[in-house]
């Protein structure tokens, strides 16, 4: 049975099936255009950033006792009231930053067994346990190059910790990254 995990919990802890999960392949490019009085169409200041992107995951729940069926509802409630990585057993590795927003159905759970669950996610997976770590004594220019297999453009948080007695006089980092 395929599923997912939220927030460091996994679907089947629920006993609950993943139907589907609607994953768009491209998240919708945030416009950044303006009218300008007098001029046709509008002038695009594209800055190549995206908005987040809503997944919707349809659930089931595989269960025969009602009163079992609203207890598991108001357990998966409090799973999905908070933030967390999204991630799904077909894509094992990655994950989204995502929240739900939208409201899910109490009824239609107990009716039904099933309801949509509509994550809104940052725009692209990341690598969940992607670290990179550099140990090394250090004098004199020094360069590491980090290498993230994404498809897009990833910030870096870089951490220097001075172990030595004597004091840092000049530090330089510089970014250098290549669009594939």
């Amino acid at each position: 049975m395929i599923g997912f995990s939220f927030a460091g919990k996994h679907s089947n802890n629920f006993w609950m099936a993943m139907e589907y999960a609607d994953r768009p392949l491209l998240p919708q490019k945030r416009r950044n255009d303006y009218e300008i009085s007098g001029r046709h169409g509008t002038v695009d200041f594209g800055d190549e950033t995206y908005e987040p992107k809503p997944i919707t995951v349809g659930i089931c729940f595989i269960s025969n006792n009602v009163e079992n069926l609203q207890q598991t509802a108001r357990e998966v409630a409090f799973w999905l009231s908070g933030k967390g990585t999204l991630s799904f057993d077909d894509e094992p590795g990655w994950g989204y930053d995502a929240v739900v927003y939208n409201e899910v159905s109490a009824e239609q759970i107990i009716r039904t067994k099933r309801a949509s669950v509509i994550f809104t996610c940052q725009p692209f997976a990341k690598e969940i346990n992607f670290q990179q770590n550099v140990n090394r004594n250090i004098s004199g220019a020094f360069s590491v190059d980090i290498e993230s297999n994404g498809t897009q453009a990833t910030p870096a948080r870089i951490i220097i910790n001075n172990t030595g007695n004597t004091v840092i006089t000049s530090l330089t980092i510089s970014r250098r990254a290549e669009r594939r």
